[in-house]
């Protein structure tokens, strides 16, 4: 006589599934992580590259700021404009854009 009781026939068959539910669990969330990670170094990437064509404008930027003097606008030919007004952009064409590009 025994001491051990006997397993029921379906253990190790529900064990074996909760393993392999686990192993794809755990397999999924690696490439999860890793598709995550890719998509960070690219957008550090792209920040990166923003910040470096920022950097290119502010540098054309102040080099235009340099070359302004103290020249009266008037004896170049500008005149002031009579009448200032705003104007709210709509109902514009979807490729149109404010990009300088």
């Amino acid at each position: 006589m025994s001491l051990v009781p006997a397993m029921p026939s379906r253990t190790i068959p529900v064990l074996s599934f909760a393993v392999g539910v686990m192993l794809l669990a755990y397999m999924a969330l690696v490439v999860t992580t890793i598709v995550f990670a890719t998509w960070q170094t690219d957008a550090m990437s792209s920040i990166s590259d923003a910040q470096a064509s920022i950097g290119t404008l502010e540098a054309q930027y102040y080099a235009s700021i340099g070359t302004l003097d103290s020249t009266d606008p008037a004896t170049l030919g500008f005149v002031q404009p009579s009448q200032v007004e705003y104007v709210a952009a709509s109902n514009l064409p979807d490729n149109l854009t404010f990009a300088g590009n």
